[in-house]
């Protein structure tokens, strides 16, 4: 009966100040998360950074040739 009691108490607290229920939610999340070691959020940069300049590659060349297209047609065309 007293563990009831103190469970509606606890129930009636959080009520009255739930934003101190969501950051006590945060923080057992928290202890849960894995974090990356140095060596694997190294790793990881590395391999944003490098997809992020092959894909920019990528595209400036397509912008490259698409404004090469529309010149020639421009061109052609008038």
């Amino acid at each position: 009966m007293a563990l009831s009691a103190k469970k509606a108490a606890q129930k009636n607290k959080n009520k009255k100040n739930p934003g101190k229920s969501f950051l006590q939610g945060v923080k057992v999340e928290m202890k849960k998360v894995i974090w990356p070691t140095k060596k694997e959020l190294i790793n990881y940069t590395v391999m944003v950074v490098v997809a992020t300049i092959v894909v920019m590659a990528i595209i400036a060349v397509a912008d490259g040739v698409f404004s090469q297209l529309f010149n020639l047609l421009r061109g052609v065309v008038g």
